[in-house]
């Protein structure tokens, strides 16, 4: 071990008390948990608990992201220099299954097309009936859910093992917990999800092949799609590097490039916005667009990508290349009018990044312009459509009209309750709504406050 370190993290290192390595370490440097957190990409919350063991500090990705931002080599938190791989999570552990699997027989028997469903609902989990936290969804944090479920299998600390499913089973699974993230039901995906991710992953030990890993990968996607909602954690990172290296097992392009362009986000989250850009036009990069007739779904696909790229590229402070990027979005959605239901969601998703865009810019004036000029009605899901409201409702906030903020809060509440009750955006403008000056003219903001977990 380097003899630069202090006795005390030098001792800690020894003893395995990753906990108190991370603590000296960032008091070593002279780092605040915030500054500790900004680095990481995470609050500083979520510091304290890592240094207070409440976050256990087992996954390799998380160990080798500390190591790397307090400069300690990785023996530090218990690595080998040349170790590459994780702890396996819930659902990889080698462990046999409890229940054999013959992926021949898929699709035969629809009994064993159920199990995947039968077993995850064991011990009150909601994977075959959603609805029975619906008498305490009221009383419910839905970000601490969402946070808590997904963190249980991110960083181990489930200790269900699931058995393997049929691919059609786990598609079915996936497609129901893809309906609840697009209708912003994310008690209901939070219930869902994690049963979904560690099955998946016992499915693909077992079979290894690439539609398995497909899987997998999809799920880490949602996962990180909707950690990306909440407060920073670093939960989000862990999320995105899985979903990635299962998508380069999986032989589908479309599912890796959206693996990058989440990790992408990660990034973006974390301020590392060149490498955002670099990370979503690489994907795009590998989508075949050839031909007079380029497949549509990998044509819509290279829309989103640029609009992910163009948001990334404002957020770097560059309007320029933003524009270039949202026109190139743009052009792209006028090549799928022979798809009239992409080009209506692509077309959408460009106007609705215009807004972010000019927000983050600081220009509240042409997003609001721009919003004006775009028809809710494009919006293609219910989580678009609120996504949209919550971004205009930033930008009059940004131009002090705190009335129309929360009109339009109240507005996106209307049309999808959990986004306004989930998203860490929503909160820091409900709390700063509750310190403007003109927040006595504000009738019920209180009440939203409370629905919002603003107030405790």
């Amino acid at each position: 071990m380097p003899d630069w370190w202090s006795p005390a993290l030098w001792d800690a290192a020894r003893r395995g008390d990753h906990a108190t390595v991370l603590r000296r370490a960032r008091e070593e440097l002279g780092w605040s948990q915030v500054q500790l957190g900004e680095k990481f990409g995470c609050s500083a919350s979520t510091i304290s608990r890592f240094e207070n063991s409440r976050r256990g500090l087992r996954d390799v990705v998380v160990l080798r992201r500390f190591s790397t931002i307090l400069r300690l080599p990785v023996e530090a938190f218990g690595l080998k220099a040349t170790q590459q791989g994780r702890p396996a999570s819930p659902g990889s552990t080698g462990l046999p299954s409890r229940v054999g699997y013959d992926p021949s027989q898929e699709g035969v028997d629809p009994v064993r097309r159920r199990t995947f469903l039968l077993a995850a609902g064991l011990a009150g989990t909601a994977v075959t009936a959603p609805n029975a936290y619906a008498a305490t969804r009221g009383e419910v944090d839905p970000a601490a859910f969402l946070a808590r479920r997904i963190e249980g299998v991110l960083l181990g600390s489930s200790s269900q093992v699931p058995q393997p499913a049929p691919m059609a089973t786990l598609r079915a699974v996936l497609a129901t917990a893809r309906t609840d993230f697009r209708a912003c039901r994310y008690v209901d995906l939070a219930a869902r999800l994690p049963e979904l991710i560690t099955t998946a992953q016992v499915t693909h030990q077992q079979v290894g092949d690439p539609a398995s890993a497909g899987m997998v990968a999809q799920a880490y996607n949602l996962a990180t799609r909707a950690l990306i909602k909440l407060e920073a954690s670093g939960l989000e990172w862990i999320s995105a590097d899985r979903a990635l290296r299962a998508a380069a097992d999986a032989d589908d392009p479309l599912v890796l490039a959206e693996a990058q362009r989440l990790l992408g986000s990660a990034c973006r989250r974390a301020g590392h916005h060149d490498r955002a850009q670099t990370l979503t036009l690489t994907a795009a990069d590998q989508l075949d667009l050839g031909g007079k007739t380029p497949d549509p779904e990998h044509l819509a696909f290279h829309g989103v990508l640029m609009c992910s790229a163009g948001y990334a590229a404002a957020r770097a402070g560059d309007p320029d290349r933003a524009a270039d990027l949202l026109a190139e979005a743009d052009s792209t959605a006028t090549r799928l009018a022979g798809h009239p239901a992409r080009q209506q969601a692509l077309t959408a998703n460009v106007a609705s990044h215009r807004v972010s865009a000019h927000y983050v810019l600081g220009n509240a004036g042409s997003a609001l312009h721009q919003a004006q000029i775009s028809q809710l009605v494009q919006f293609p899901d219910i989580e678009r459509r609120a996504r949209f409201l919550v971004d205009v409702a930033l930008c009059f906030a940004q131009w002090n009209k705190p009335d129309r903020a929360y009109q339009t809060l109240l507005a996106a509440e209307r049309t999808a309750p959990g986004e306004v009750r989930t998203r860490a955006t929503v909160r820091r403008l409900v709390g700063d709504l509750l310190h403007h000056p003109q927040q006595a003219a504000l009738p019920g903001l209180r009440q939203l406050a409370a629905r919002t977990h603003v107030l405790a």
